[in-house]
């Protein structure tokens, strides 16, 4: 048998649209999987939430600020990435504290409230209620 009649040889032209088609593919799966939807990373009870409250679970704060409205922040201190692990009254607002500088965020908008940070909490990408659950997408 001779190398072009080989069954593993391939013309420059079949071996240009495998490459089109493989390229083709792998864009078609980077696409499906962006539109596939963001990951649950943290999910908490409704019930464990109450208004004006927040609670911290899988690194994330998840805060019920209004009746119809949920929040959810990161747990990484943005001023020295201290893990936050306090939620608190300081001064008539519910916040997030860092134990390593003292550092206080309101849990409703991620905003410093006090401390040495400059930048307010890493809001995640979407938070949504399922039935009885806030669920924490990133």
């Amino acid at each position: 048998m001779s190398a072009s009649n080989s069954p593993l040889s391939c013309s420059r032209r079949q071996f240009f649209r495998g490459v089109a088609l493989a390229s083709a593919a792998t864009a078609s799966g980077a696409l499906l999987a962006a539109c596939a939807g963001d990951k649950v990373v943290a999910k908490a009870a409704k019930a464990d939430i109450p208004v004006g409250d927040a609670t911290i679970i899988d690194g994330w704060i998840i805060s019920h600020p209004t009746e119809s409205e949920y929040t959810a922040f990161s747990t990484v201190c943005p001023h020295a990435n201290g893990t936050i692990d306090k939620i608190e009254d300081f001064e008539g607002t519910t916040v997030a504290t860092c134990p390593k500088h003292g550092s206080r965020f309101d849990v409703a908008t991620g905003d410093v409230v006090e401390g040495p940070s400059r930048d307010p909490l890493t809001a995640a990408k979407s938070v949504s209620t399922n039935g009885d659950s806030v669920e924490v997408s990133d």
